[in-house]
């Protein structure tokens, strides 16, 4: 029995708990549920690829109108537009700053020169952000460049990860390989933790700049969670793909590609839990990861209506 299958079988006071994350197969009572509520516990359901299908909240949400009516706003003015250059600005930044990390302590030219690609990439975004004049051709040119940033990212990654376990591209439903599937199921849950900082913060999940409106698409949720992915999913995957802490035997295959099993599972939600736990320096003062992305979207709030007049995206450099 590993570590965390040793907790499941645990009790926890409820006052220690802030969020129970319900597999696919699995249950909850409504005394639980009903506890949760009371006590503030966020309630999310996953299916096998780390995505909540479903979510519980409390009816007695607060009143986040006011956000919202300048968040749709947003959508077709400047603000808009300066919103989705520094989410995308600052998932480059962390892209080429995560590489630069591997190339200095491995001494490897190849990350420096994709890292450095990167890099000059988030600065055209810079330069470009004065130009676009509308949010349509802004999201257009933004997803050119932070195409061509992923493609680079992705490939410099295959000089460290071993080819056994890693294709050296970015693969999707299903994933094609052990990273891969770790990375989906970590941004699963990197994604609860984003859309329960929209929700705290006021703003609307489903209303977002870069990300296009759909039905049940969380635009808002896609577009804030750009400036985390690096830090905290990246990271926690590659230390345990790099250590051999996860290996093929956590695969389950499946028409076209692999998902990962229970302790697969378990594995990387533990690791990516503990990196939002994580508490590093940021801007002179002490923030776990998970309280970053809660300021970051309250800072978004704040910047939609006018309650400040910028926006500082989430760049994290170590």
């Amino acid at each position: 029995m590993d570590k965390t299958e040793k907790l499941l079988k645990k009790g926890f006071s409820a006052d220690k708990v802030s969020q129970i994350l319900i597999y696919t197969g699995a249950a909850v009572t409504a005394d639980a549920i009903e506890l949760a509520v009371k006590k503030g516990i966020d309630i999310v359901y996953l299916n096998r690829m780390g995505m909540p299908f479903a979510r519980t909240y409390s009816c007695e949400q607060e009143n986040s109108a006011s956000i919202q009516r300048w968040q749709v706003r947003a959508y077709d003015n400047e603000k808009g537009v300066f919103l989705m250059s520094s989410m995308i600005g600052a998932k480059m930044r962390n892209q080429a700053y995560f590489l630069k990390s591997f190339a200095r302590n491995r001494s490897n030219e190849p990350l420096m020169i994709s890292a450095e690609r990167i890099m000059s990439l988030s600065e055209r975004i810079k330069e470009l952000a004065e130009e676009w004049g509308y949010i349509e051709e802004a999201r257009n040119s933004l997803f050119g460049i932070e195409g061509e940033a992923s493609r680079v990212y992705f490939q410099a990654l295959s000089n460290i990860i071993p080819e056994a376990v890693y294709s050296g591209t970015r693969t999707k439903q299903p994933p094609g390989d052990l990273f891969n599937s770790m990375l989906s199921y970590g941004y699963g849950i990197l994604y609860t933790e984003v859309e329960k900082a929209c929700i705290l913060s006021g703003l609307n999940p489903y209303m977002g700049f870069l990300h296009t409106d759909m039905p049940g698409k969380p635009s808002m949720v896609l577009d804030l969670i750009e400036e985390f992915r690096q830090p905290v999913v990246d990271r926690a995957v590659l230390n345990l793909v790099s250590k051999k802490i996860v290996t093929e035997n956590y695969l389950k295959p499946v028409e076209g590609g692999f998902y990962l099993n229970r302790s697969g599972r378990h594995k990387t939600l533990e690791a990516v839990s503990e990196r939002l736990a994580k508490v590093v320096n940021y801007r002179d003062l002490r923030h776990s990861f998970s309280s970053l992305i809660l300021q970051q979207a309250r800072g978004v709030a704040k910047y939609l209506t006018g309650e400040s007049s910028n926006y500082a995206p989430f760049v994290y450099w170590r």
